[in-house]
């Protein structure tokens, strides 16, 4: 039996209203906002949609728990990277480590680390790959920096990179996790990148 041209139509479209694209993305922010301030277990459904400015049906209606929509909202998380490098390997660096330290200060996401971090120890299930979602991408530009001053000469062949990248973010989340929320200032962003460059450049090279 054929089906015709029309009775595909009806079969395909949509009944209701469709979903709001802007209602979405304010329950995920929201989401996001309230995860940074109450953590997993203190963040409900209600308090979502309480801040998003919408229905609690709009929210049941799209995640059937909190842990679907926790997962929706993590997914989104993708923090933009908008350091520009100016070649020089000491200012790179130091900008961009001051980016991830002003981030985990001030931006959502950053302020969310510490539940992730939780989370992932207390529930074996939780997917630790979204701990990275935020930091991947300074991860990357910073092991970028490093690998274009091994090409330069700067830093050495045989210089564990990454090692380089995890020494200077574990510092700044140290310090602002156990620091009694004390940051790093500058000048000590400065001469903990000194130090930690100083085994690695190429002998007779400076960082300044």
């Amino acid at each position: 039996m054929y089906e015709t041209r029309e009775g595909r139509q009806s079969a395909t479209r949509p009944v209701g209203r469709p979903r709001s694209r802007h209602a979405d993305t304010a329950i995920l922010r929201a989401t996001v906002t309230l995860l940074g301030e109450s953590g997993f277990q203190g963040l409900t459904m209600d308090q979502v949609a309480r801040r998003a400015g919408v229905g609690r049906a709009t929210v049941y209606r799209r995640w059937r728990s909190k842990e679907e929509m926790i997962i929706s909202a993590l997914d989104t998380l993708m923090a933009d990277f908008d350091v520009e490098t100016t070649g020089d390997l000491h200012q790179d660096l130091f900008a961009m480590t001051c980016w991830l330290r002003d981030g985990l200060l001030t931006a959502p996401e950053g302020r969310l680390l510490p539940h992730l971090a939780a989370q992932a120890v207390s529930d074996p299930d939780f997917p630790s790959s979204h701990m990275d979602t935020w930091v991947c991408p300074w991860r990357d530009a910073v092991e970028a920096v490093l690998v274009r001053g091994r090409e330069e000469g700067l830093v050495r062949q045989d210089v564990n990179l990454i090692g380089i990248v995890d020494m200077l973010g574990g510092v700044v989340i140290l310090r602002l996790f156990l620091g009694h929320g004390r940051p790093l200032a500058d000048e000590q962003i400065r001469d903990m990148i000194d130090a930690v460059l100083g085994g690695a450049l190429v002998r007779g090279t400076t960082t300044a």
